[in-house]
């Protein structure tokens, strides 16, 4: 579980594009993960970072004591061998969460869906750390996530505190150009 979870962060896929992948799918020597016919009938290349990659070089160790590793098997299994379902892996997240107390007593807690939230505003923060062009690249992430328009990808895109600070201080320092005087420091 622990791996599903992790590749869910960092890649930002979709839990049944995860569920969906079969061993054939995962190429860990070129760090891409291939998503077949996912939502929208798209199919696409997920890249995998080198920390992601280790894990699921030990997950795979492991995986292989379970089942057999024919190329058209699943990559998540359980341990009796058999592809995780959605609702499963939604109730094993639910009871993570509710042993970790994430959630507050009064609200819902965090779902599995929410990572892909998550890696989207870290990569637009990213982005905006390194000082590139955002809204060229907005149209890289819509491709990445798998989705058919930008304004697809606008959702997962929430305001936080720290990519309000991000696009605050990039703004500070473009308008101190255009004020004269330098504009407050």
């Amino acid at each position: 579980m622990h791996t599903l979870l992790l590749l869910l962060a960092t890649t930002g896929m979709r839990i049944s594009e995860a569920l969906q992948l079969n061993l054939k799918d995962v190429d860990l020597d070129r760090g891409v993960l291939f998503v077949r016919q996912s939502k929208f009938k798209k199919s696409r290349l997920i890249p995998v970072s080198e920390g992601t990659r280790a894990f699921l070089r030990q997950y795979l160790q492991r995986r292989l004591n379970v089942a057999d590793g024919h190329d058209q098997a699943p990559l998540f299994i359980s341990g009796f061998g058999r592809r995780y379902s959605s609702n499963y892996v939604r109730e094993m997240f639910r009871q993570i969460d509710s042993k970790a107390r994430i959630g507050s007593p009064n609200q819902k807690g965090p779902r599995l869906h929410d990572f892909r939230h998550t890696f989207a505003v870290t990569r637009l923060l990213l982005w905006y750390r390194e000082g590139v062009d955002v809204m060229a690249r907005l149209p890289l992430l819509t491709t990445y996530l798998g989705h058919a328009q930008v304004g697809d990808t606008q959702v997962y895109l929430q305001a936080t505190a720290e990519l309000l600070a991000e696009a605050d201080r990039r703004f500070h320092s473009f308008a101190r150009a255009l004020l004269p005087g330098g504009g407050p420091s």
